[in-house]
């Protein structure tokens, strides 16, 4: 016979997919790996259950670039009525961006009982996102700027550092403000197998999308921009900065292992 019980389970999700899921006309993107650990609290009534818990994750992506963006109508530094449009060619520009989100899961169960104490167990639910901190940094590959001042011509300027017109491999980095709690679907497939202290082993996949966008307003500015005061800087201003970004969601795919700590499942 089965009985009702209680379970306590702590899942870590081990290696797997943690990511964000963005559209940007100047880049390609690849998707990162994460690393997730969290607890969950777990009842069944018979062969159905509910759920909910609390889990730290972190999350990785990176954009690729390789071409050419042009911002028009720009001020240059060394002189406030000099207009001009900015050409940046990207040659291997690769930024990471990174995050640490809350979740906390809410999900209804099955479990169908194998024999000997293991049981086949299902799940599928929501989840809120909060996410804690994000940051990006790029230190890979180089890019090159160039100028055009209408009320010069066509003429392209180039190979002029101290006007911020020359080739840089910096390193930038700064932080991604203004992100945004988003909500998620989540599921579980997995099995329990016994324990000799009467827990239980749970080894399955679990996956996540977010169905809302994380990324609060932003500043709508090209990728990077020579400094308005001091044209010989790069102001760097990242990939989530870029106002053709309408949407960050959040994906998680991947191994889910954990210890039950409740009582036995089954008689």
């Amino acid at each position: 016979a089965i009985n009702e019980k209680l379970m306590f389970p702590s899942r870590g999700r081990l290696g797997g997919l943690g990511t964000m899921l963005y559209n940007t006309p100047n880049s390609s993107q690849s998707l990162g790996a994460g690393f997730d650990m969290g607890v969950h609290y777990t009842h069944f009534f018979s062969s159905l259950g509910f759920g909910f818990g609390m889990h730290y994750s972190t999350v990785n992506a990176y954009a690729l670039y390789d071409g050419a963006e042009v911002t028009d109508g720009l001020t240059h530094a060394d002189n406030p009525y000099a207009h001009y449009n900015l050409t940046t060619r990207f040659d291997g520009w690769k930024e990471c961006q990174h995050m640490v989100v809350l979740s906390l899961p809410f999900e209804a169960f099955f479990r169908a009982h194998m024999g000997g104490g293991r049981f086949f167990i299902c799940g599928a639910g929501v989840q809120v996102d909060l996410p804690l901190r994000g940051s990006y940094s790029a230190a890979a590959g180089s890019y090159t700027t160039s100028g055009v001042f209408p009320a010069l011509g066509a003429y392209e300027l180039s190979d002029l550092p101290e006007h911020g017109f020359s080739t840089y491999s910096d390193t930038y980095g700064a932080k991604i403000e203004n992100l945004k709690v988003g909500f998620s679907v989540v599921a579980d497939l997995g099995m329990r197998l016994p324990l000799g202290t009467g827990g239980g082993l749970y080894v399955g996949i679990y996956g996540g999308y977010g169905l809302t966008d994380i990324l609060g307003d932003q500043q709508g500015a090209p990728l990077l921009t020579i400094n308005t005061s001091d044209a010989s800087r790069i102001d760097y201003h990242g990939t989530f900065s870029n106002g053709d970004i309408s949407a960050v969601n959040l994906l998680r795919v991947g191994l889910k292992v954990g210890v039950d700590l409740g009582s036995p499942m089954d008689n």
